[in-house]
């Protein structure tokens, strides 16, 4: 199933931003995204309908020009949308945006992506200023430009990148074909050398410089023809400008053109003459036709072309501009060097890298394993049953349980007596010898009434002789690509800190950390809590109050207590059957308490000098759950009492900062991770396992 994502941008007008987002449109993977557009100006909406022909719907979420209320309706659309991703391209449309992120429930928040066009200095202050507060909290920033990405300042910087965007690079080409007849509609003669620029009519583009440089060209004698394309709240006075510097037929202002590419393939030569840009669209279609180029030094255009890839020259400079042009018009030889060095630069600017470049971001993929010189014969497979007691005696082995004797029976309980199913384990081989071993624990979990598969990454091990080779990356990728075909929707986990950052690269994601809540028995009690920061030991301590699940089950305590999942998380699947295999093994000896009001499954543990009573699962009604948990540790005399959910002072349970596993996820299908609100988690869930 595929993402849904929200685009929202400030117009659809043929700008530079706008058109990225037709190439984008054009060149997406429908099974990874689909997409929807949101814009504010309805003046500007010249793109519709290239949108929507390749499949983007599109809303102006404002009535006229001036209309006070289009930031509520954009917050409503993006409210009500149940969209999984919202990706901004415009600042402060998408500073509206993300407040209406952050006003949903955290279960029902989209996650937030940004695209920066230009740098933040180009902004005016308040919406600079908005921009960096509403942003501090998005996924990622794709800037189009090194200089854009060192604009950036907050928070941001440490979730951004560049990314140079992209056109249709065939499409743009094939409009060479047309070349000479839009030469011809234009009455371009013969030996005419013609300049094109694409660029609106506004301040960043710098059009007086341009004219100005264009009246020297006509006084110094040198014969060409200038083409612009573009408008905008500036055409006016430009054309004013154009008349009073007497250019005529020499400076041909086109005004807004559908075909604007095709008359860039009528062009010999492209100027820009911006005094900022980020990476514009115009420029990348020009190096797709193979136009030799005269630019201002500004934004990523320097660094995308190249010192030798185009003339420079400052911006603001008529005379410099005037210069560069007239070596371009004079010189044949010139125009043809700068031109093939243009069509080798264009090749970074295609636009399927781009859309691939956001999709795995969207949906990180599972990246490839290749075997080391030297390791080539290692067998890489599921496992078989002769096998697995050398896989045991390898995790016994390298995880430290050599010497108990009950481990190999708790390695068969969790892998081979699971009612969600036998854990699917794979090896790799040397000679006959298990020397790396991956299991992942079959799960499930309901949501909205609807099962969802899933497998947990637990014991892993790699002989000491055969660490850092990359066995553990093979395996755990081949378990992943067989249990995605198995229809396994995800796997989760929580690794230590070791080895967290392992699955990192592997495309997994931090969901957030499990903090549990805790009641302390006493003040001297808590001393001993706050200086017992060490992990739990493997083995529970047995316990003498309340019953064995058996004896609870039996009596119907599972048909008193509710265990619907609540509307839009994930919960484990719970029924008679798993809860007797998960808390009533003798390896893991856990105890039930119900008072009638309220149940919890208990178990004891030593953590240093601290004993601690672990909630593996509560029922029933919260306040009464508390009660009983808190009796429950006085009678036993531990410490202190964990469990998972809300903090409740009134009933003596508070935050332990900084405690708490911290949940991985990793999605085998196009779904994005669920955020750590959407998981109703218990400790039964995540202890042990």
């Amino acid at each position: 199933m595929a993402v849904s994502v929200l685009w929202v941008i400030k117009g659809l007008g043929p700008g530079g931003a706008e058109r990225l987002l037709v190439s984008l449109a054009g060149a997406h993977d429908p099974e990874v995204a689909s997409y929807e557009c949101a814009f504010v100006l309805p003046w500007k909406r010249h793109l519709v309908p290239q949108l929507e022909a390749r499949g983007v719907p599109c809303r102006c979420v404002a009535k006229g020009r001036r209309d006070p209320l289009w930031p509520l309706r954009l917050a409503r659309m993006v409210r009500s949308g149940g969209y999984d991703i919202v990706h901004v391209h415009s600042p402060l449309p998408g500073s509206v945006a993300r407040l209406a992120v952050r006003s949903l429930p955290r279960s029902k928040r989209p996650v937030v992506y940004t695209t920066e066009h230009n740098a933040w200095g180009t902004f005016r202050l308040p919406t600079r200023v908005l921009n960096r507060l509403t942003s501090r909290r998005d996924h990622f920033t794709f800037a189009v430009s090194t200089e854009v990405e060192g604009s950036l300042r907050g928070p941001v910087v440490d979730h951004a990148g560049v990314l140079v965007h992209g056109i249709d690079l065939p499409g743009t080409r094939a409009e060479l074909a047309g070349r000479e007849a839009m030469r011809a509609e234009l009455g371009v003669a013969g030996g005419e050398v013609v300049v094109v620029t694409v660029a609106n009519f506004r301040t960043q583009k710098d059009y007086p410089t341009l004219l100005h440089a264009c009246a020297e060209l006509q006084r110094r004698g040198v014969p060409f023809r200038l083409l612009a394309v573009g408008q905008g709240p500036l055409e006016e006075e430009m054309r004013a400008l154009h008349r009073s510097l007497d250019l005529g037929g020499s400076v041909q202002l086109l005004g807004y053109r559908e075909d604007a590419v095709a008359v860039l393939a009528a062009a010999d030569a492209f100027v820009l003459a911006s005094r900022w840009e980020g990476l514009p669209v115009a420029l990348m279609e020009a190096t797709a036709l193979g136009l030799p180029a005269v630019l201002t030094e500004v934004g990523g255009m320097p660094e995308a072309m190249g010192a030798d890839g185009a003339l420079w020259v400052p911006p603001g400079r008529p005379h410099a501009l005037a210069d560069a042009l007239q070596q371009l018009v004079e010189q044949p030889e010139l125009r043809s060097m700068l031109g093939e060095r243009s069509l080798t630069a264009s090749a970074a600017f295609d636009v399927r890298r781009a859309a691939r470049a956001i999709e795995r971001r969207y949906v990180p993929p599972v990246p490839g394993w290749a075997p080391p010189v030297g390791l080539e014969h290692i067998e890489i497979c599921r496992a078989r049953p002769e096998h697995e007691q050398q896989a045991i005696e390898l995790c016994q082995l390298v995880l430290s349980h050599q010497h108990e004797g009950d481990w190999p029976a708790l390695f068969r309980w969790k892998h081979r007596r699971n009612p969600f199913g036998p854990s699917p384990m794979w090896v790799a081989v040397d000679d006959g010898r298990v020397v790396a071993v991956r299991v992942f624990m079959r799960w499930e979990f309901r949501r909205d009434g609807r099962v969802v598969r899933a497998v947990r990454a637990v014991d892993t091990a790699t002989h000491p002789d055969y660490q850092g080779k990359g066995l553990f990356t093979a395996l755990t990728l081949q378990g992943l690509a067989e249990v995605a075909a198995e229809g396994v929707e995800l796997v989760f986990n929580t690794p230590n800190d070791q080895s967290r950052p392992g699955y990192l690269k592997m495309g997994w994601q931090e969901v957030g950390r499990l903090a549990p809540v805790a009641a302390i028995r006493s003040p001297f009690a808590l001393a001993r809590v706050m200086k017992s920061r060490v992990p739990a030991e493997l083995w529970p301590v047995p316990l003498a109050v309340g019953v064995h699940i058996d004896e609870w089950l039996a009596a119907g305590g599972f048909d008193r207590y509710s265990t619907a999942t609540p509307a839009g998380r994930l919960a484990t699947a719970l029924s008679p059957d798993l809860m007797r295999w998960r808390f009533g093994s003798a390896l893991q000896p856990c105890r039930v308490l119900d008072d009638g009001n309220a149940a919890a499954v208990i178990e004891c543990r030593t953590r240093g000098a601290v004993t601690e009573l672990v909630c593996l699962l509560g029922l029933g009604e919260p306040v009464a759950l508390d009660r009983l948990l808190r009796r429950t540790m006085r009678e036993v005399r531990a410490d202190t009492v964990l469990r998972l959910g809300q903090r409740r002072p009134a009933t003596g349970f508070f935050p332990m900062p900084a405690v708490g596993p911290r949940l991985t996820c990793r999605m085998l299908g196009a779904e994005p991770v669920p955020k750590l609100p959407e998981w109703a988690l218990t400790l039964g869930d995540v202890v042990l396992f």
